[in-house]
């Protein structure tokens, strides 16, 4: 067998080299971090997956940052993976390709996901207006149940009020005030006489 020129072994050096670099491991320059905020998480815990790693997100944090950078040319989408039973947390921003520098405009929003609502009986006429803080909610004449338009987190307070007594009625509240679980609460009642 014929030995190698020497002007071959060069670039079977090379070639290897390349070869070595191209399986894997890469600098920081061939891949980018994945980062971004998180508003309203404001009980248990959140899982974030971008289609190659998770990050789990404790209560409370405004930031995240995936453990694992992507490389530069992979597409990755961010998702919700896991979230509390009491909040709902939706991505933006959270999927494309990745180009030469860091991503850090993922936008992870969490809202509460229980209503707030019950039964009323007696109402015959308008003007009736319920309070829970600065949400309100107007029962129109012969209404039989009210739900408030803005959900309440696990664990957050509630009390309903009488804001505005309905055209010749007084009306009053029972069960109207406590904190919310893991399930909407239906069972406040408004009585008007």
């Amino acid at each position: 067998m014929k030995k190698p020129s020497s002007y071959v072994r060069p670039l079977l050096i090379f070639a290897l080299v390349s070869g070595l670099s191209a399986c894997g491991g890469g600098s920081s320059s061939s891949n980018i971090a994945l980062s971004g905020s998180v508003t309203g998480l404001t009980s248990g815990s959140l899982t974030l997956s971008d289609g190659y790693s998770t990050v789990a997100i404790a209560t409370n944090a405004t930031s995240f940052t995936f453990p694992y950078r992507v490389n530069v040319g992979a597409a990755y989408n961010v998702t919700v993976q896991a979230q509390p039973a009491d909040i709902s947390c939706a991505v933006a921003n959270g999927a494309g390709i990745a180009g030469s520098s860091d991503i850090s405009n993922v936008q992870v929003t969490c809202a509460p996901n229980h209503t707030l609502g019950g039964t009323i009986t007696g109402l015959t006429a308008g003007g009736l207006v319920l309070a829970n803080g600065g949400d309100t909610v107007s029962p129109a004449a012969n209404a039989t149940t009210f739900t408030f338009p803005v959900k309440v987190g696990g664990g957050f307070a509630y009390g309903v009020t009488i804001l505005t007594q309905p055209t010749g009625k007084t009306c009053t509240v029972q069960n109207g005030a406590g904190y919310m679980g893991t399930s909407d609460v239906v069972n406040v009642q408004v009585t008007c006489s």
